[in-house]
């Protein structure tokens, strides 16, 4: 009788490794084009078909491969970076264990033609489940490339999860992106079936690559950072307060030029900006962390998007007394403008003892000197920035507004609370949902248009999307690469940011698989959740009073799409038991 334990097979071994390195085509990019940046490239062409299911074609010019090393690269475990424990402490690769093309072959069909400039003829292989099947002499230039062809056509199960070709392409995009932010040397080209994504040529400067992969608008709201602080050396971009995005999407983190996920600098940066912030928002950065390999370990992720450093809490400390000096910097050379200017030195002199203690500057307070905008854009921003749009109606009762997050409202025998965000969630869902289900919604034409500057993984998703913006009243056209200009707006958005509100949909849009749901009903609740008042926005009593009469016209006024209550009653019974009355 055999037993319950046995040795699994060399191929199932495979198919397992390469889970924890290859989870979808963006990670299957990552490691190849790490492979060309170690190997010396400064050109590299990633070029994808289907959003990567079907090819990924990844090209380079760097050392290439003998025929001898390419029989060896596909195998587990081989790598030309490590020789021995010890370098495992002292590692300036990007790739180093050995895992990354025998997982990507354990899951795919793979072409890998390379030359070494010490070969004349450069060689071919063929491999698929992990073995090599072909190999034979080619024809190319010093470099390699690797074609990556039905990727996990062997593993089912594994395709069937990934998310929509947009969601799939856009992830791609930001993988390419944050390598062209971290090598300015290197030329980066993306295309997706033939269409340039990315075209990032080597002399372009790095706030001209940051523009080009986190968009204009994120780009221009940023200051430069350039600090040393002992052993951590500190340098590149942070926004300012008045720029900020609903989730860290646009917070990017290099130690020594790996990019890393690090909750550790996240909520340093975090705390760099303590009480310039609204609560829920994050400032965009992109900061490169130079520090001695040896006082850091890249070896403890699979992806090896995580590290730990050996002293954190200088780490830590490092982040946020870069970015408060910055500031400081600006406040200072702010008001010296403002002394040499006509406002003169007393004045001068009182704005510095208003702002003496960053840790109190208002989130409105803006570092960086920009010119007066012209009597047009001054114009659109102030129609943009204003209180919600809401009718004005008065009920002639009294109501107050508690936190700035509820409303209360004063009857003979109850007290009613409202929460106002839950509250103007369900109105706009319920206009929105109308004007998906029987009717456009009506539409606010905008006298100067709004020009959005996005990432390229953004513009991926404006794009699919736009025939369903327009059905909820956003006129919105395309306006050159990864640029729009909003036309008009649903009308009952015409006053609120219209900006920030878009932003914040394509960030949740990119959070969910909209090939397994509608996308028209995910739109409709996003942007009824992104475009209703805030907790923490200071409503009037007229506000507050259309605000409640609206929601009494809703089918559902009970809830927010969410299931959330829109208000509570408290009734005097209720009252007189906290009181000892009964």
């Amino acid at each position: 009788m055999s037993g319950k334990i046995h040795i699994l097979d060399d191929e199932l071994i495979g198919k397992i490794a390469a889970g924890e390195v290859v989870e979808r085509p963006s990670s299957v990019v990552k490691e190849l084009v790490e492979n060309s940046i170690d190997a010396g490239a400064d050109s590299i062409e990633v070029d994808i078909n289907a959003a990567g299911e079907s090819l990924i074609r990844v090209a380079d010019n760097g050392e290439g491969m003998t025929r001898e090393d390419a029989k060896v690269s596909c195998m587990r475990h081989s790598t030309s970076k490590i020789n021995d424990i010890e370098d495992l402490s002292r590692i300036f690769t990007l790739g180093f264990r050995g895992e990354a093309l025998s997982s990507i072959a354990a899951v795919s069909q793979v072409d890998i033609t390379t030359r070494s400039s010490s070969e004349r003829e450069a060689t071919y292989l063929y491999i698929e489940s992990g073995e090599a099947q072909k190999i034979r002499p080619a024809a190319r230039d010093k470099g390699t490339t690797v074609e990556v062809h039905n990727l996990f056509y062997n593993v089912p199960a594994r395709r069937k999860f990934l998310k929509s070709k947009s969601t799939e392409l856009a992830s791609i995009t930001e993988t390419v992106g944050r390598f062209a932010l971290s090598y300015p040397g290197i030329e980066f080209k993306l295309t997706h079936e033939g269409r340039a994504i990315l075209n990032i040529p080597r002399d372009m400067e790095l706030r001209e690559r940051v523009k080009a992969v986190l968009g204009g608008d994120v780009a221009d709201s940023m200051v430069e950072i350039d600090a040393a602080f002992d052993e951590f050396k500190i340098r590149g971009f942070v926004s300012q307060p008045s720029c900020t995005r609903k989730d860290k999407r646009s917070q990017l983190f290099y130690v020594n030029k790996r990019y890393i996920r690090s909750k550790l600098l996240s909520d340093s940066l975090q705390g760099a900006y303590r009480s310039l912030l609204e609560r829920g928002r994050y400032p965009s950065s992109v900061l490169y962390i130079d520090v001695d390999p040896q006082e850091v370990d890249v070896n403890i992720h699979p992806g090896k998007l995580l590290v730990k450093f050996g002293d954190e809490k200088r780490a830590r400390e490092a982040i946020t007394q870069a970015v408060r000096e910055k500031f400081e910097r600006i406040k200072e050379s702010s008001s010296r403008e403002i002394a040499e200017s006509s406002v003169g030195r007393e004045e001068a002199e009182a704005l510095g003892e208003k702002f003496s203690d960053t840790t109190e500057i208002q989130s409105e307070f803006k570092y960086e000197q920009k010119n007066e905008p012209d009597i047009e854009e001054k114009t659109l921003q102030e129609g943009t920035r204003s209180r919600p749009s809401l009718k004005k109606e008065v009920t002639g009762e009294k109501l107050f507004q508690i936190g700035k997050c509820y409303i209360a409202k004063i009857e003979d025998e109850k007290i009613v609370l409202y929460d106002q965000h839950a509250a103007h969630e369900r109105v706009l869902y319920e206009f929105f949902s109308n004007a998906k289900d029987a009717r456009p919604a009506e539409v606010q034409n905008l006298l100067f248009p709004i020009r959005l500057d996005l990432a390229a993984d953004e513009s991926i998703i404006m794009e699919k999307l736009l025939d369903e913006f327009k059905m909820l009243g956003f006129n919105i056209e395309l306006f050159g690469d990864n640029s729009y200009i909003v036309q008009g707006v649903p009308v009952v958005l015409k006053e609120r940011d219209i900006k920030t509100v878009i932003f914040d949909i394509l960030s949740d849009l990119d959070a969910i698989t909209l090939s397994k749901t509608d996308p028209v009903d995910e739109l409709v609740k996003i942007t009824s959740c992104r475009a209703a008042i805030k907790a923490g926005d200071p409503l009037d009593e007229e506000e507050m009073s259309a605000l409640i009469n609206q929601l009494f016209k809703c089918s559902l006024p009970f809830t927010c799409p969410h299931g959330r209550p829109t208000f509570y009653e408290i009734k005097i019974d209720e009252m007189e038991k906290w009181f000892r009355r009964t």
